[in-house]
């Protein structure tokens, strides 16, 4: 469920699992894997804006960051949409192996 949770509770569901599952360690080390894989889109957009807007306050040019961000943002887009299929995909596989 710490994968699959991708849909409905991402990075929170996973930390909670993680927190309270020591004594069982493939539950313990699934949750932690699914932490650090949801961890992943919400860290890339945060740096995402601080880039764009630094570059904001330190570039005079509008279209350049403006640029730069459309650009980051699909990146970012791109990415988020692999981890969410990864997730879907490695949270089904667990399913199906059991």
């Amino acid at each position: 469920m710490s994968y699959l949770s991708i849909i409905f509770a991402p990075f929170i569901f996973p930390f909670i699992v993680w927190l309270i599952s020591d004594n069982n360690r493939d539950m313990h080390d699934t949750a932690r894997h699914a932490f650090i894989l949801h961890l992943i889109p919400v860290v890339l957009t945060i740096l995402t804006f601080l880039i764009a807007g630094i570059s904001g306050v330190v570039s005079e040019k509008a279209a350049f960051t403006g640029f730069l961000f459309l650009a980051l943002i699909a990146l970012v887009a791109l990415v988020d949409l692999g981890m969410f299929i990864y997730n879907l995909y490695l949270g089904i596989k667990i399913l199906v192996q059991d």
